[in-house]
C-alpha cells in the first residue's frame, strides 16, 4: 500500500461525532505519542441498549456521544500513569479520505492542540515531512 505523505499539522474532522457538522480543529502529527489523543472535558459513562458510551464535550461541542472502546492507565507527557477511556470513530482529512482511528479522552486544554495523530494511527499508512503542514489540504471554513 502506498504511503500519504503529511505535514507535522493537517486539519481533520471528526464525521461521526455530534450532528456531523462539527468544525475542522488543527490536529498535530505526533510520532512520540504511541496513541492518539482528543481534547476531551466532562466525561462521563453511562449504558446504551445494554453497551457502555461515554459522553463528554469536546471544544465547542457539548454532549457528544460514543461507544466505549476500551478503559487503560496510559503514561501521559509528563510521565503520570492515568486512567483514560477510549472511543474509536472516523477521523476525515481535508482531502476527503477517512479513516478509522482509536482516541484517548483527556483534558488537552492547557495544551496548544486539541487532537494529537499518534504512532499507532499513523503506521503502515502515513509518512511525515515535519517540514510542511496541511499537505492534505484546509477546509474551507478555517
Amino acid at each position: 500500500m502506498k504511503k500519504v505523505v503529511i505535514g507535522r499539522d493537517e486539519m481533520i474532522k471528526f464525521p461521526d461525532l455530534g450532528d456531523g457538522e462539527m468544525r475542522a480543529v488543527d490536529g498535530r502529527v505526533d510520532s512520540g505519542a504511541r496513541t492518539s489523543s482528543m481534547h476531551a472535558v466532562n466525561i462521563e459513562l453511562f449504558d446504551k441498549d445494554g453497551e457502555q458510551w461515554v459522553r463528554f464535550d469536546f471544544e465547542e461541542h457539548v454532549g457528544l456521544e460514543a461507544r466505549l472502546w476500551k478503559q487503560k492507565f496510559v503514561r501521559s507527557s509528563n510521565g503520570k500513569k492515568q486512567s483514560r477511556y477510549f472511543i474509536k470513530t472516523r477521523v476525515k482529512f481535508a482531502n476527503g479520505q477517512k479513516y478509522l482511528i482509536a482516541l484517548s479522552l483527556t483534558d488537552r486544554s492547557k495544551m496548544k492542540f486539541p487532537v494529537l495523530l499518534g504512532r499507532r494511527f499513523l503506521r503502515g499508512r502515513f509518512l511525515v515531512d515535519v517540514g510542511e503542514m496541511f499537505l492534505l489540504g484546509r477546509y474551507e471554513e478555517n
